[in-house]
């Protein structure tokens, strides 16, 4: 991964932007430490902050075609890039250096857009065509890579982080009041969306061409739910292609010039990637762990017997409560967006120790959740469906207690308010938001603690309705879809590339130079899976069944029969422990002067906490987080907050009149 920007000049005026564009690549050094590259000419200024992986001499970038009419910086890894470059080679493409990215450009020369069929991989990148004056940017399928931009009739500017675009002095930040609703109600903007106003983000699997007179996003992937492969396939043989599939999505994201380290949490998608780097391709595999004080997380047990399984060394980091609160405010400047879960801080704390341990790269497990129904959302509305087929059944409720029985004890009181809360709507099943309205009325009550004066400018938004409106013809898809699919397909849209490969992934591995790779979400494997029958990923209430049956052979039999332990970070604890730490951004004088939210409201759930921390109940403690989060967004970009002081940053910059490198270091 690496860090990249740009400011177009739309309106013509020929404007060499050299300081504006370091201080865009300053702010995302900590994407790229290893170098610095700049390129300008009088309608584009490109920046680039690199960490090396591939061709760690030979890989500065901005790079370029032969003739110089092509210029591109890229964040992320082509894949299959060494397949790639021989087929260019062989039409008469010439190359300049041994990176993977450089395959880009002279797949432009020869698709433009259409380029994005041909590769496999993570990526943001923006390639100018100098001669047609035009900018085409593009994001990968999934969006492990972030790509945002800001846009008028003068100037178009884009960064990897948004923190790079409020360095540009005609950019002010402001607080886009309707994305913070959104965060609240499904955990993060929606997609293409940002906590800042005119602030934007290009989706996963869209590309956009910029011009003197028009910008223009366009869609060229998506991810189509249902079931197309024959429910009488043989086990045996989608169980082969899995493999091989799987294999190869392991052996491409190995390459690396670098050492590639995996991390391992002890379930079973991490387990099995780790498994097939051991066995086929890295006998002296190194591991990566998060444990937990807290015993009820902690999953180092497991982890400890994958490893000695498998002959990993192996290495874990031991989080704290009060070390995940400390960590806080640097995770709210990474992600930058509120958050309602404290489960980056460790992720944050894991990619520290990754780094620590001189490891540039790491192999994960995210995407199998989303794709072979590992996640309880998938169980639950398949029962609810299951449910709705007998409406006047009294046994199948009872299904609810084997999913989660956490909930059922000797108080039939409460065991009837959870079955009444799970049968909620659940004959409605042509609600294309059938599986999910559940989970965001927790964004309706979390909404309640803001202040009158936001509260009544948004009186008229509902961000579900305006979801509804922001699918267009994908509406009509997910109408199509069987409730199960619809809930992937939901997953997918919302949580995938919003949440969980950004505020869990790029952006918590990137504070520490770390890059992630992630083979569940090679597109072939994806497209796999999602072409398989419903029973062989979700067979009764047994998840990620087919992945089990595949790989159990390569992984201790508890791996495999534990029932799936989803990730989280002990939040109580830490708002027990923690709470002085945040005085200062729940104060009223505090709240008041931004106001956001009711000091009334927010002093109320405060003393709650300090006299009840143990009996507050979830949607609390989302709220406290969602308010405390927000504050400290505001805090670091609305105050102007003052950075730690570091050390300039030297830059290889492009001399566009000479056509030549530079050979000295400008020192910015």
């Amino acid at each position: 991964m690496c860090g990249i920007c740009g400011i177009f000049h739309r309106d013509g005026t020929p404007v060499i932007e050299l300081q504006a564009i370091k201080g865009m690549v300053r702010a995302l050094r900590h994407r790229g430490p290893d170098g610095h590259g700049l390129y300008a000419d009088d309608d584009i200024s490109l920046g680039h902050a690199r960490l090396s992986i591939i061709d760690l001499q030979g890989g500065t970038q901005p790079l370029r075609n032969e003739d110089q009419t092509i210029w591109m910086v890229c964040n992320g890894e082509i894949f299959n890039y060494v397949e790639l470059r021989l087929q260019l080679k062989r039409r008469g493409h010439c190359f300049r250096t041994k990176t993977d990215v450089e395959v880009l450009i002279h797949l432009y020369e020869e698709k433009k857009e259409k380029l994005l069929q041909d590769i496999n991989g993570q990526f943001a990148f923006a390639i100018w065509d100098k001669k047609a004056k035009r900018l085409l940017l593009a994001r990968d399928h999934v969006g492990i890579c972030p790509l945002h931009y800001f846009y008028n009739h003068k100037k178009f500017a884009f960064a990897s982080e948004i923190k790079a675009l409020l360095t540009l002095s005609d950019i002010l930040p402001a607080l886009n009041k309707r994305a913070l609703v959104q965060a609240f109600t499904f955990w993060c903007p929606l997609t293409g969306q940002t906590p800042f106003e005119e602030i934007f983000e290009i989706k996963p699997g869209n590309y956009m061409w910029v011009n003197l007179d028009s910008v223009v996003e366009s869609q060229y992937w998506f991810p189509r739910f249902g079931n197309t492969v024959s429910s009488s396939v043989k086990v045996e043989a989608v169980a082969e292609e899995l493999r091989e599939l799987l294999d190869d999505a392991v052996r491409l994201r190995l390459r690396s010039d670098v050492p590639v380290g995996a991390y391992l949490s002890g379930g079973l998608d991490s387990s099995i990637t780790t498994a097939l780097v051991k066995k086929n391709h890295n006998a002296n595999l190194r591991t990566f762990s998060i444990g937990f004080e807290n015993p009820h997380f902690d999953e180092t047990p497991y982890q400890e017997r994958v490893s000695k399984y498998l002959q990993t060394d192996h290495s874990y980091v031991k989080c704290s409560s009060e070390a995940i609160a400390r960590v806080l405010p640097e995770i709210i400047w990474h992600t930058e967006k509120p958050i309602l879960r404290t489960s980056p801080s460790p992720l944050f704390m894991l990619s520290h120790l990754v780094r620590r341990n001189n490891f540039k790269v790491v192999l994960t497990g995210e995407g199998a959740d989303e794709f072979f129904s590992g996640y309880n959302i998938f169980k639950e509305t398949k029962l609810r469906y299951f449910n709705a087929l007998q409406p006047d059944s009294k046994l199948r409720p009872l299904l609810y207690r084997r999913l989660y029985p956490y909930h059922y004890t000797k108080d039939e009181r409460m065991n009837g308010f959870w079955q009444s809360y799970f049968q909620k709507g659940y004959t409605n099943v042509a609600d294309i938001f059938y599986s999910h309205r559940l989970r965001w009325q927790h964004g309706k009550f979390i909404r309640q603690f803001l202040s009158l004066d936001v509260q009544q400018l948004l009186r008229d938004y509902d961000p579900v309705m305006y979801l509804e409106t922001q699918l267009g013809v994908q509406r009509d898809y997910l109408q199509s879809l069987h409730p199960v699919d619809r809930a992937h397909f939901l997953e997918t849209y919302l949580f995938l590339g919003n949440y969980l490969l950004n505020s869990q992934g790029d952006r918590m591995l990137m504070g520490h130079s770390v890059e992630g790779r992630y083979p569940f979400l090679d597109r072939r494997v994806i497209e796999f899976a999602n072409a398989l029958p419903r029973n062989l990923k979700l067979r009764g209430l047994n998840e990620k069944w087919i992945l089990k049956n595949t790989f159990a052979h390569l992984l201790p039999k508890e791996t495999t029969a534990r029932k799936k332990q989803p990730y989280r970070a002990p939040v109580n604890e830490l708002i027990k422990c923690s709470q002085y730490l945040f005085n200062e951004f729940t104060s009223r004088e505090r709240l008041s002067e931004d106001g956001l939210f009711d000091t009334q409201k927010v002093a109320n759930l405060c003393r709650k906490i300090e006299m009840h921390a143990g009996r507050i109940s979830a949607r609390e403690e989302m709220a406290w987080i969602a308010i405390i989060t927000t504050e400290i967004l505001v805090d670091a970009f609305l105050r102007k907050v003052p950075s730690e002081s570091r050390p300039d940053l030297k830059f290889y910059v492009w001399d566009f009149r000479t056509n030549a490198l530079q050979k000295q270091l400008l020192v910015s």
